[in-house]
């Protein structure tokens, strides 16, 4: 599957006009499990500590013809000592079930494997979103286990499920060789 109707690009300080109505739109941040955002002093601290934050790479998903921007992704908790790190993702709503998602993960997938040349990526999804389980299995991603009660949001706590992907697994996958010709092109 080719992925070029998605790149992704380092989050800057530009972007927090573009953002704010995905990062304040609350059918996008229940899943994330951030507090939503109201205002655009707050979109741009978000996006300042983003790019501050040590051990952590986040871009924006942005439409390949018209270069908007639809979401974010990236990496947290990057461990260059055990080559690991964790993924975190969020789509605005109105580009939701239409493919995207699933490109940009690919294109983070890349960057993760052969860029950074990690070998072993997380994800964390609530056990009641379906969509983005679906979406991680999808790409290859193993479930672990249930981390109970792993994440607070709203005053509740919520149990999350555990996925994983190798970078052997990815390699041996038909994500990794459907679009290598795809990476060489770059």
């Amino acid at each position: 599957m080719s992925h070029k109707f998605v790149f992704l690009k380092p989050i800057a300080l530009e972007d927090a006009e573009a953002l704010l109505p995905i990062w304040s739109d609350r059918e996008v941040t229940k899943w994330t499990r951030y507090q939503t955002l109201q205002t655009m002093t707050e979109t741009k601290a978000r996006i300042k500590r983003l790019e501050e934050t040590k051990h952590a790479s986040r871009y924006t998903i942005r439409n390949q013809e018209t270069k908007a921007i639809m979401g974010t992704c990236g990496f947290k908790r990057l461990n260059f000592l055990h080559e690991s790190a964790e993924i975190e993702f969020e789509l605005g709503s109105a580009f939701w079930r239409q493919g995207f998602m699933t490109a940009a993960l690919q294109e983070l997938l890349h960057i993760g494997f052969d860029r950074i040349q990690l070998n072993r990526l997380e994800v964390k999804v609530n056990t009641d979103n379906i969509p983005s389980q679906r979406l991680v299995q999808q790409a290859g991603f193993y479930q672990e286990g249930i981390i109970r009660q792993g994440r607070k949001w709203e005053g509740t706590f919520q149990d999350v499920i555990l996925f994983s992907l190798l970078q052997n697994e990815f390699r041996s996958s038909s994500a990794a060789t459907n679009s290598s010709d795809d990476l060489k092109a770059r």
